[in-house]
């Protein structure tokens, strides 16, 4: 988790692909989502810059959630030969990942998990 109900670091795993994100998904309103999201988004420069490169921010206007992912697109489960490099990607993207946001999680206005 990250610390605050409704926000979760989660690996995903694709045919080619392997991803680190952050998954905003309250179950509550789409808005609250929305506006933590922006919140977040408010500060895209410096958590890129913490993260060490460009990260996907999806806000995901027509659904509930929204999340900030990086792809790693060094192999997913139909490519074992590549397991063990995408898996050390993947997380070294996700320790980034969590690194550089977990400082404006903190500031968020809402309950922790």
């Amino acid at each position: 988790g990250a610390g605050k109900r409704g926000l979760s670091f989660n690996y995903v795993v694709w045919e080619h692909e392997t991803g680190a994100e952050l998954y905003i998904d309250r179950g509550d309103t789409a808005e609250e989502n929305k506006a933590i999201f922006d919140s977040l988004y408010a500060h895209k420069g410096d958590v890129e810059k913490a993260f060490g490169g460009e990260l996907e921010w999806e806000r995901l206007d027509t659904k509930r959630a929204s999340r900030v992912r990086k792809t790693v697109s060094l192999g997913g489960w139909k490519d074992p030969e590549e397991w063990s490099d995408a898996q050390a990607a993947t997380v070294d993207a996700m320790i980034r990942l969590e690194k550089a946001l977990k400082p404006y999680i903190q500031t968020l206005d809402i309950e922790p998990a």
